[in-house]
Protein backbone atom coordinates (compact mmCIF):
# COMPACT_ATOMS: atom_id res chain seq x y z
CA UNK A 1 0.00 0.00 0.00
CA UNK A 2 1.44 3.78 -0.51
CA UNK A 3 2.36 5.60 2.25
CA UNK A 4 1.48 9.26 2.18
CA UNK A 5 5.13 10.00 4.13
CA UNK A 6 7.67 7.81 2.97
CA UNK A 7 6.50 8.20 -0.76
CA UNK A 8 6.57 4.68 -1.78
CA UNK A 9 4.56 1.17 -1.24
CA UNK A 10 5.29 -0.37 2.14
CA UNK A 11 3.47 -2.84 4.65
CA UNK A 12 1.06 -1.54 6.86
CA UNK A 13 -0.83 -3.05 9.49
CA UNK A 14 -4.51 -2.37 10.69
CA UNK A 15 -5.10 -0.14 13.49
CA UNK A 16 -9.29 0.19 13.42
CA UNK A 17 -11.65 -0.98 11.27
CA UNK A 18 -15.21 1.00 10.73
CA UNK A 19 -17.45 -0.71 8.15
CA UNK A 20 -15.21 0.19 5.02
CA UNK A 21 -12.76 2.27 6.30
CA UNK A 22 -9.72 1.45 7.70
CA UNK A 23 -7.19 3.15 9.76
CA UNK A 24 -3.15 1.89 8.62
CA UNK A 25 -0.47 2.57 10.43
CA UNK A 26 3.23 2.39 7.75
CA UNK A 27 5.56 -0.30 9.29
CA UNK A 28 8.66 1.43 7.99
CA UNK A 29 7.87 5.00 9.27
CA UNK A 30 4.63 4.51 11.72
CA UNK A 31 2.61 7.33 9.64
CA UNK A 32 -0.93 6.47 10.18
CA UNK A 33 -3.86 7.56 7.80
CA UNK A 34 -7.64 6.79 7.09
CA UNK A 35 -8.40 4.82 3.57
CA UNK A 36 -11.76 3.34 1.87
CA UNK A 37 -11.74 -0.18 1.63
CA UNK A 38 -13.44 -0.73 -2.00
CA UNK A 39 -16.62 -3.20 -1.62
CA UNK A 40 -16.31 -6.11 -3.36
CA UNK A 41 -18.68 -6.92 -6.20
CA UNK A 42 -20.30 -9.93 -7.59
CA UNK A 43 -21.98 -10.62 -11.16
CA UNK A 44 -25.54 -11.28 -11.04
CA UNK A 45 -28.10 -12.74 -12.86
CA UNK A 46 -31.28 -9.88 -12.62
CA UNK A 47 -34.07 -11.67 -14.75
CA UNK A 48 -36.84 -8.43 -15.70
CA UNK A 49 -40.51 -9.59 -16.36
CA UNK A 50 -42.32 -7.18 -17.95
CA UNK A 51 -45.50 -8.31 -18.74
CA UNK A 52 -45.42 -11.86 -20.73
CA UNK A 53 -41.52 -11.33 -21.81
CA UNK A 54 -38.71 -11.18 -19.57
CA UNK A 55 -35.12 -10.19 -20.31
CA UNK A 56 -32.03 -11.53 -18.20
CA UNK A 57 -29.13 -9.29 -17.52
CA UNK A 58 -25.60 -9.59 -15.72
CA UNK A 59 -25.40 -6.77 -13.20
CA UNK A 60 -22.87 -6.46 -10.21
CA UNK A 61 -23.80 -5.70 -6.94
CA UNK A 62 -21.84 -5.07 -3.49
CA UNK A 63 -20.94 -8.40 -2.41
CA UNK A 64 -21.96 -7.99 1.57
CA UNK A 65 -25.12 -5.93 0.77
CA UNK A 66 -28.10 -8.16 1.65
CA UNK A 67 -31.29 -7.89 -0.12
CA UNK A 68 -34.73 -9.34 0.21
CA UNK A 69 -37.96 -10.33 -1.27
CA UNK A 70 -40.38 -7.30 -2.42
CA UNK A 71 -36.95 -4.43 -2.14
CA UNK A 72 -36.43 -2.23 -4.81
CA UNK A 73 -33.28 -1.82 -6.84
CA UNK A 74 -32.80 -0.06 -9.96
CA UNK A 75 -31.24 -1.18 -13.07
CA UNK A 76 -30.44 0.53 -15.72
CA UNK A 77 -32.14 3.72 -14.46
CA UNK A 78 -34.83 1.10 -14.43
CA UNK A 79 -36.90 0.94 -11.11
CA UNK A 80 -37.72 -2.91 -9.83
CA UNK A 81 -39.21 -4.99 -7.00
CA UNK A 82 -37.34 -8.39 -6.72
CA UNK A 83 -40.05 -11.42 -6.22
CA UNK A 84 -37.43 -14.19 -6.26
CA UNK A 85 -34.25 -14.98 -4.85
CA UNK A 86 -32.51 -18.06 -6.19
CA UNK A 87 -28.83 -18.81 -4.16
CA UNK A 88 -25.51 -20.63 -5.48
CA UNK A 89 -26.75 -23.61 -3.82
CA UNK A 90 -30.33 -24.05 -5.90
CA UNK A 91 -32.45 -22.99 -2.74
CA UNK A 92 -35.52 -20.25 -3.35
CA UNK A 93 -35.32 -17.85 -0.34
CA UNK A 94 -36.45 -14.61 0.83
CA UNK A 95 -33.94 -12.69 1.47
CA UNK A 96 -29.65 -13.37 1.40
CA UNK A 97 -26.30 -11.34 1.04
CA UNK A 98 -25.86 -10.76 -2.69
CA UNK A 99 -22.63 -13.27 -2.64
CA UNK A 100 -24.73 -16.25 -2.19
CA UNK A 101 -26.94 -14.97 -4.96
CA UNK A 102 -27.29 -16.54 -8.38
CA UNK A 103 -30.21 -15.64 -9.49
CA UNK A 104 -32.55 -12.16 -8.93
CA UNK A 105 -36.17 -12.36 -10.25
CA UNK A 106 -37.41 -8.97 -10.47
CA UNK A 107 -40.85 -7.32 -11.86
CA UNK A 108 -40.36 -3.92 -13.99
CA UNK A 109 -42.12 -0.89 -11.74
CA UNK A 110 -41.22 1.29 -14.92
CA UNK A 111 -45.08 -0.24 -16.61
CA UNK A 112 -48.06 -0.14 -15.52
CA UNK A 113 -49.68 -2.78 -13.26
CA UNK A 114 -52.29 -5.54 -14.67
CA UNK A 115 -55.03 -6.12 -12.99
CA UNK A 116 -56.84 -8.92 -14.22
CA UNK A 117 -60.49 -9.29 -13.74
CA UNK A 118 -63.62 -11.88 -13.71
CA UNK A 119 -67.40 -10.63 -14.83
CA UNK A 120 -70.22 -13.38 -13.97
CA UNK A 121 -73.40 -12.51 -16.51
CA UNK A 122 -76.43 -14.80 -17.34
CA UNK A 123 -74.53 -17.78 -16.49
CA UNK A 124 -71.35 -16.77 -18.67
CA UNK A 125 -68.03 -15.67 -16.88
CA UNK A 126 -65.85 -13.21 -18.68
CA UNK A 127 -62.47 -12.06 -17.91
CA UNK A 128 -59.87 -9.24 -19.12
CA UNK A 129 -57.14 -7.21 -17.57
CA UNK A 130 -56.97 -3.32 -16.86
CA UNK A 131 -53.56 -1.32 -17.52
CA UNK A 132 -53.29 0.93 -14.49
CA UNK A 133 -51.26 3.02 -12.14
CA UNK A 134 -49.87 0.90 -8.98
CA UNK A 135 -51.41 2.95 -6.46
CA UNK A 136 -54.85 3.38 -8.03
CA UNK A 137 -57.73 2.24 -5.30
CA UNK A 138 -60.53 -0.32 -6.17
CA UNK A 139 -63.41 -0.68 -3.71
CA UNK A 140 -66.08 -3.11 -3.77
CA UNK A 141 -69.15 -1.68 -4.63
CA UNK A 142 -67.08 0.57 -7.60
CA UNK A 143 -68.12 1.04 -11.03
CA UNK A 144 -66.00 0.12 -13.56
CA UNK A 145 -65.23 1.22 -16.95
CA UNK A 146 -62.94 0.09 -19.49
CA UNK A 147 -63.10 0.05 -23.39
CA UNK A 148 -64.67 -3.35 -23.09
CA UNK A 149 -66.76 -3.43 -20.01
CA UNK A 150 -68.68 -1.56 -17.43
CA UNK A 151 -68.92 -3.69 -14.27
CA UNK A 152 -69.41 -3.68 -10.54
CA UNK A 153 -66.78 -4.88 -8.52
CA UNK A 154 -68.72 -7.66 -5.98
CA UNK A 155 -65.02 -9.39 -4.41
CA UNK A 156 -61.47 -8.07 -4.86
CA UNK A 157 -58.63 -11.01 -4.43
CA UNK A 158 -55.01 -9.42 -3.15
CA UNK A 159 -52.92 -11.49 -2.40
CA UNK A 160 -53.37 -12.15 1.40
CA UNK A 161 -57.08 -12.08 1.26
CA UNK A 162 -60.38 -12.27 -0.34
CA UNK A 163 -62.52 -8.99 0.12
CA UNK A 164 -66.15 -8.86 0.12
CA UNK A 165 -66.12 -5.25 1.28
CA UNK A 166 -63.54 -2.02 1.39
CA UNK A 167 -60.93 -1.53 -1.11
CA UNK A 168 -57.00 -2.53 -1.83
CA UNK A 169 -54.29 -0.74 -4.51
CA UNK A 170 -53.97 -2.37 -7.96
CA UNK A 171 -50.31 -3.42 -7.00
CA UNK A 172 -51.95 -5.92 -4.14
CA UNK A 173 -54.44 -7.07 -6.41
CA UNK A 174 -54.72 -10.56 -7.63
CA UNK A 175 -58.03 -10.54 -9.46
CA UNK A 176 -61.18 -8.33 -9.14
CA UNK A 177 -64.64 -9.90 -9.37
CA UNK A 178 -67.77 -8.18 -10.86
CA UNK A 179 -70.73 -8.36 -12.58
CA UNK A 180 -71.37 -6.82 -16.17
CA UNK A 181 -73.69 -3.68 -15.71
CA UNK A 182 -75.95 -2.69 -18.58
CA UNK A 183 -75.51 -0.05 -20.12
CA UNK A 184 -78.38 2.58 -20.53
Amino acid sequence: MYCEACGIDTEHSVVKRRGSELLVKCAECGHVQLITEKPRLKEVKVVISRYERSEGKAVLFPAEEEVNTGDEVVVEEEPLRITAIDTESGKRVKKAKIKEVKTLWCISLAIPVRVKYSLHFGGTTTSGEIHTSRDRVFSVGEVVVTPEETFIIDKIKTRDRLLRRGSATAEEIVRLYGRKKLRR
